[in-house]
């Protein structure tokens, strides 16, 4: 099965999805099509070429964990 890229407004890679959840954003306006890889789906009433990369229209925020550095005392503290 074919795989698309998945970018976020600024261009940021967010996930890597397949093909045909890549034409089900694309289809309900949710993200434009970049790249086609030359797979077409096809419907009753809609030919559509399968996207490699496509752009969302709005911005996702991706959540952000800072980790502690690891220091001499962190481990002594981690350790007891």
């Amino acid at each position: 099965m074919a795989r698309a890229l998945v970018l976020n407004v600024t261009e940021q890679p967010l996930a890597v999805v397949p093909a045909t959840r890549a034409v089900v954003l694309v289809l309900k306006e949710k993200a434009e099509p970049l790249i086609s890889n030359g797979v077409v789906f096809h419907s009753e009433r809609l030919t559509m070429p399968a996207p490699s990369v496509v752009r969302l229209r709005y911005f996702v925020k991706i959540p952000y964990r800072a980790h502690a550095a690891l220091t001499r005392r962190a481990g002594f503290a981690r350790d007891h």
